[in-house]
């Protein structure tokens, strides 16, 4: 652990499914509380997620986000109370076009996001379980995603395989390999493979997030469960595993938080609040 007993956090990063929300995928009072709680004591508080902005912004403005937001596993830093972008790569459009060509050609189920919404060729099963989760609808265009982004080119900030936990492990397997420069690939759940621009993570955007408000790692707290989640617990001087996290969350950090269930964000704030360790985001 990187982060003392007497350091001072003054910015939270928490990401959202399976860590912030509850198995309803929604937040809780007692979460809530503790999140305004760590704000009336002048601590940054943001949200780090694979998620659009859309699927983003309803959940900023019910807890009242005050920093800015890591959106597409880092892919974009962006404030949403200035409408100011911090940090904004993309996936090169002949690396993403290579992708979904390999991924079709395996089978794959995969949406692209090009920045605003999420595109699919038809709505599936697949489709449904994921916007009922985001509560944002897919586009299907009707064709090969392969054909639909040749005739739009353009580079990606994001795109998502979803298959099997099985079927995501061999195509991420198989991407890394075929794609080692262009794209990164990480699960952030057992049956999601999120396709981010190459060198690009929570852990490197959090870092840029930090550095822009002037703070240090050790004044970072955060928050994840997923392999996607490693490198930003790795980066932070408080990074807890949530307890439902997956085997690479809970052996990057010796911090474990109760269960999202248990609504573990909120025990720990709370705890790093009576002891008074929680101070605001401006030295």
């Amino acid at each position: 652990m990187k982060g003392h007993d007497y350091t001072v956090i003054r910015l939270i990063a928490t990401d959202l499914d399976d860590t912030l929300l509850n198995a309803d995928n929604d937040l809780s009072p007692r979460t809530q509380a503790a999140l305004t709680a760590a704000m009336e004591a002048g601590c940054g508080v943001t949200l780090s997620s694979g998620r659009m902005l859309e699927a983003m912004l309803p959940f900023a403005e019910r807890i009242g986000v005050n920093a800015p937001m890591l959106l597409y596993n880092g892919a974009l830093v962006y404030d949403h109370n200035t409408d100011e972008t911090i940090y904004a790569p993309r996936i090169p459009y002949e690396v993403a076009l290579g992708v979904v060509r390999m991924a079709e050609a395996m089978g794959l189920y995969i949406q692209l996001y090009p920045g605003k919404g999420y595109f699919c060729d038809e709505i599936c099963d697949h489709t449904v379980a994921y916007a009922r989760q985001i509560r944002v609808e897919a586009t299907p265009v009707h064709m090969p995603m392969s054909r639909w982004l040749e005739q739009n080119p353009r580079d990606m900030q994001k795109m998502l395989i979803i298959d099997t936990p099985e079927g995501a492990d061999r195509a991420q397997a198989a991407l890394r390999e075929a794609f080692p420069h262009g794209a990164c690939f990480l699960k952030s759940k057992p049956h999601f493979v999120e396709i981010a621009p190459e060198n690009v993570d929570k852990g490197r955007s959090l870092a840029r997030l930090a550095e822009h408000l002037g703070l240090a790692a050790e004044e970072v707290m955060a928050f994840g469960d997923g392999q996607n989640d490693v490198p930003m617990l790795e980066y932070a001087g408080y990074g807890y595993a949530m307890a439902n996290a997956c085997r690479e969350a809970l052996a990057c950090t010796p911090l474990v938080a109760p269960a999202n269930t248990e609504d573990g964000v909120a025990q720990v704030i709370e705890r790093c609040l009576r002891e008074r360790r929680i101070g605001p985001m401006a030295r």
